[in-house]
């Protein structure tokens, strides 16, 4: 019998939400991000040197564009981010973290280092690039 590679892929995403919930508590963070919010923050965090719209938080993560604008939305309004004019394109906005958020959510890419840490604690160099290489067939697959 095949194993359930959709539940436990789930599973291992569920423990990774928790585990940044459980981080951020530590912190102190009164309204820590969604885990959703959460991969944005980094995203942005990783790309700070460039210019991020929605489009490319759509192609990163891989859902909706009313999905991001709705969270991209929640974010604004809780003062995570704000979204500034490109002068080239009207109709797109360039996403950065406020100068609050910035400050408040830095420790966030420390607990992303953190729990990737501990994720491969116990994994051989051999055995993280068979598991990536399994992982990328199975994105091709789809």
């Amino acid at each position: 019998m095949k194993p359930n590679i959709i539940n436990e892929i789930k599973t291992l995403e569920v423990k990774i939400g928790k585990r940044l919930f459980q981080e951020a508590k530590l912190q102190e963070i009164k309204r820590p991000p969604s885990p959703l919010q959460a991969k944005i923050l980094k995203y942005i965090l990783d790309h700070k040197e460039e210019v991020v719209c929605g489009k490319d938080l759509e192609n990163y993560l891989h859902v909706s564009k009313a999905t991001i604008s709705e969270v991209l939305m929640a974010m604004e309004k809780s003062a995570i981010i704000k979204r500034i004019s490109i002068p080239d394109d009207a109709r797109a906005k360039r996403i950065v973290l406020t100068d609050t958020s910035l400050e408040r959510f830095q420790e966030l890419e420390k607990n992303f280092q953190s729990i990737n840490e501990e994720l491969l604690h116990g994994v051989s160099e051999k055995e993280l690039a068979c598991f990536l290489n399994v992982l990328q067939k199975m994105k091709n697959n789809i």
